[in-house]
């Protein structure tokens, strides 16, 4: 029996010296590294499996499915500092809300990061090479076909977005009766950003639209909960390789992009501006933003994860926006009471779209207070990962008192966490996880002490279009129910 087991015992012994050969290899040319340059490294997690630190790994699965992740997070801040490294699955890790390291990440030392490989192989059936996940010459080509289509886009079509926020208001009881916003939010800005992005609605508000919105939403949110199972295991994401549920999810996703690709594609093709043009814009002058990738973007894939790309952030982010402001409200009633009174004395009609201007939305600084205190107290982005292309350095964070720099050996993957950011006590006083929006009556804070839209050349592009659609829901939201 004992004889019998000996060849495991030797497959085992083998794999432990094998690991150990790697952590080796992995560690000393970073240490040699370290010594030359003079630079600090950040202090370090006290793992109790050090090898492949495989002890975090299920501390923040369990987090994670508890619905704890920050505050894990928070109780290894207090007691590490802002800037530490930790071993995750054998991947050195450095996590950090120290704005001046998260400003150098994304703007100062930009092309010295770039995409985790990782990260992109576990986005590659959901994002492509859209502009999301592209780097370099790919990216920037991305980035200068969108950014200017949103620059030009009628973001503040106000007879657009009030057809798609009637029909939600027509659906919220008005008996005082308890039911679930979210759902519904979901619905609306799916409506509002089919139109904007593929120039048609699916209209799942209504009774005609409601089996393809159900479908369509249902195959979305399956498609995200997959990725983020993919991209939470790391490299431990083959465990997932037979789930055919996330196959299909997004197979059906692709099917209803693709329909309206080929459609665009087929009328971009036409030399005459006929039908292309009377559908990239039309007689309100609306840019839709499909029809106008189409011109550039003469490949059927490259515009799906485009397209993809573009349109899970303008679903997602304005929904999961809309569903913490009233989160918020509904625990801190008087400023909804401020919002409505603001709102009220506004020579606004509901009846006329345009007596509400995209200026005018922009001035309402109660609505504005709101929407920022929100995005900073429940941001839509919790961590943000790069990897060091090169040997490089993080301004702060190593060394006695955490203000030297900190050596990052390239391959290193860097997490900046905004959601700590946005509730440093060093930045928003110790009333950090109140609810306050009086505290932007003084105007926003440092650029880089906001950030829920980034920041650097990668800053979002539709952060102005997020903005506006949640001012005018919210207005229009609070002038009905007192």
């Amino acid at each position: 029996m004992a004889s019998s087991l000996l060849p495991f015992a030797y497959i085992a012994v083998l794999l432990v010296l094998t690991l150990f050969y790697f952590e080796i290899h992995r560690f000393l040319p970073f240490f040699r590294r370290s010594q030359e340059t003079g630079y600090y490294t950040a202090p370090t997690y006290p793992h109790s499996e050090p090898l492949l630190g495989y002890d975090l790994y299920r501390k923040r699965r369990r987090a994670l499915a508890d619905g704890i992740t920050q505050a894990l997070y928070v109780r290894d801040f207090k007691r590490l500092g802002k800037t530490w490294h930790e071993n995750f699955l054998g991947q050195r890790v450095i996590n950090t809300m120290d704005t001046i390291n998260h400003q150098y990440i994304h703007a100062i030392g930009f092309e010295d990061f770039g995409k985790s490989p990782q990260r992109v192989i576990s986005s590659a059936q959901v994002l492509g090479n859209g502009i999301f996940m592209a780097e370099g010459s790919r990216w920037k080509h991305s980035r200068s076909i969108i950014k200017p289509i949103f620059a030009k886009a009628e973001v503040g079509n106000m007879t657009m977005m009030a057809k798609h926020v009637d029909r939600f208001l027509e659906l919220l009881p008005r008996d005082a009766s308890e039911f679930d916003i979210q759902p519904m939010l979901k619905k609306l800005f799916l409506d509002f950003s089919t139109e904007f992005l593929f120039g048609e609605s699916v209209d799942a508000q209504t009774a005609e639209g409601a089996a393809t919105g159900e479908v369509f939403l249902r195959s979305l949110d399956e498609t995200l909960l997959g990725w983020n199972k993919r991209r939470q295991a790391g490299m431990l994401s083959f465990r997932y390789a037979l789930d055919k549920t996330w196959v299909k999810a997004y197979t059906q996703l692709y099917s209803f992009i693709d329909a309206r690709v080929h459609r665009a594609l087929e009328l971009t093709s036409k030399p005459t501006k006929s039908k292309a043009d009377s559908h990239a814009e039309d007689s309100s002058h609306r840019y839709v933003l499909l029809y106008e990738l189409a011109k550039e973007l003469r490949d059927p894939i490259s515009l799906r994860f485009e397209l993809i790309n573009v349109f899970l952030p303008s679903r997602d982010t304005t929904a999961a926006l809309l569903s913490n402001i009233f989160f918020q409200l509904a625990r801190h009633p008087k400023y909804w009471t401020q919002l409505r009174e603001s709102a009220l004395s506004l020579p606004f009609d509901p009846a006329d779209p345009s007596s509400l201007s995209f200026s005018t939305l922009k001035s309402l600084l109660p609505f504005r207070n709101v929407i920022y205190e929100t995005l900073r107290t429940l941001g839509p982005a919790g961590r943000i990962f790069r990897t060091a292309r090169r040997d490089t350095t993080l301004p702060r964070g190593g060394g006695p008192d955490g203000s030297a720099p900190v050596f990052v050996l390239r391959g290193t993957t860097v997490c900046s966490l905004t959601y700590h950011i946005h509730h440093d006590e060093d930045i928003w006083g110790t009333n950090a996880d109140e609810f306050l929006p009086e505290r932007w009556e003084q105007g926003p804070k440092n650029a880089w002490e906001f950030v829920p839209f980034l920041g650097g050349p990668r800053i979002c592009p539709a952060q102005q279009q997020v903005i506006i659609q949640a001012t005018y829901l919210l207005l229009r939201v609070v002038r009905e129910f007192g």
